[in-house]
């Protein structure tokens, strides 16, 4: 009889029958992990005699007792059924690395796994689903996890290998936590109404883009990617600068757009000429002051959806999803701007009334079915960039 396991890293070793019962129903059938994979996760995650390795359905005992004997680590396997966890051990003795490695019948989902600073997975998809969140939880940062063959849903790894045999293998860091909750909960812009918005800020190769709140990084990346821009993306979680950053890097943009860890509030943004936001018209009233005073004369600000305190845009236009996207320049000391509505049932300004003209009924951005980039059969609609990701939250 073959015996069932949580996890693949181990051998088919046929279940002895005085062996005592697993205390459930493990959560995938057993498939082993090749001495060869086994070797290239411990190399994938850099492990050395500083690491604490969790397997997660240690099966026999491979990899716990390989990144001891190969890498001076110490280990702990977390393993259902209890005859895999004894020849674990066994193997741990003939190895001699017993005092260096721990193996333990236990159930991989109430394990304490606090003390991991590498977590070693293979599973199905479903059940990496299901740990995300305990591993998010209870690993410190800087933690490497590695999966054999299987992702964990939109969480994006750091890197990802293919094994000489085929097997992909995927790297995830445990970010540090933000140093404390965003002013706002990040919810991603429509590819579309980010063109909208670069069109509207008249955004150009000479130009140097600060998205505040960068979330996914989409708007930075954009403008360097479509209009050749210099970007920079200001964001409060480490997760999102890792993101972000990787798929800046994957688009060979390094150089061209840098993502910070940073207070949006505190960020200096004096080499701006074109600012964008999405937040909130509370989060964007705190922010005038800072941004009147460190943008220079004729630097352009966009924001999705949100005035700004008593600054009256120069600009209201309806995005394609029909959300609202106001335009600012900052103006010489003194000047008062004037407003353009895109159509009448554009939202005006929080301030006085009397200062919002019609200008113009006419703004291509917005008009149903133009075209945009200045170049002829350019749809609007057209995907440029990120193949990996989906923007979803």
């Amino acid at each position: 009889m073959i015996a069932i396991l949580s996890l693949g890293s181990c051998s088919t070793t046929a279940r002895p029958p005085h062996s005592v019962l697993s205390s459930r129903v493990p959560d995938i059938g057993f498939e082993p992990t090749s001495y060869a994979v086994a070797k290239a996760m411990l190399e994938l995650a850099g492990v050395n005699a500083s690491d604490v390795v969790f397997d997660l359905g240690s099966g026999d005992g491979r990899i716990v007792n390989m990144a001891a004997t190969r890498y001076g680590a110490r280990g702990v396997g977390i393993e259902l059924q209890p005859y895999l966890v004894e020849e674990s051990r066994r193997s741990a003795r003939q190895s001699g690395v017993s005092n260096r490695v721990t193996f333990v019948v236990g159930d991989m989902f109430k394990a304490d796994i606090s003390r991991a600073t590498v977590v070693m997975l293979y599973l199905w998809p479903s059940v990496n689903s299901a740990l995300e969140a305990k591993l998010k939880q209870e690993l410190r940062p800087g933690t490497r996890i590695v999966s054999h063959s299987f992702g964990f849903g939109d969480w994006v790894p750091r890197e990802t290998i293919q094994t000489a045999d085929g097997t992909n293998l995927f790297l995830w860091t445990v970010p540090r936590r933000p140093r404390h909750k965003p002013d706002v909960e990040f919810a991603s812009t429509p590819q579309t109404v980010v063109y909208q918005m670069l069109e509207l800020a008249r955004v150009t190769a000479a130009d140097v883009v600060y998205d505040l709140g960068s979330g996914d990084g989409r708007i930075p990346i954009l403008a360097a990617q479509r209009y050749g821009a210099r970007a920079v993306g200001i964001e409060i979680d480490p997760r999102l600068i890792e993101i972000s950053s990787q798929v800046a890097h994957d688009n060979e943009l390094d150089g061209k757009v840098v993502f910070r860890e940073a207070d949006l509030f505190e960020a200096d943004v004096s080499a701006a000429t074109v600012v964008t936001l999405y937040l909130s018209s509370a989060v964007n009233a705190r922010l005038e002051r800072t941004l009147k005073r460190q943008l220079r004369v004729g630097a352009r600000i966009v924001s999705r959806e949100f005035g700004m305190g008593t600054w009256t845009p120069d600009k209201v236009v309806r995005a394609d999803d029909g959300t609202a996207l106001f335009l600012w320049t900052v103006p010489p000391p003194g000047v008062m701007p004037t407003v353009w509505h895109t159509d009448r049932h554009a939202p005006t300004h929080t301030g006085s009334s009397a200062a919002l003209r019609m200008r113009d009924s006419r703004f291509p951005i917005c008009q149903p079915g133009r075209q945009m980039g200045g170049e002829p059969g350019h749809s609007r609609s057209e995907s440029c960039c990120y193949p990996r990701l989906d923007w979803k939250r």
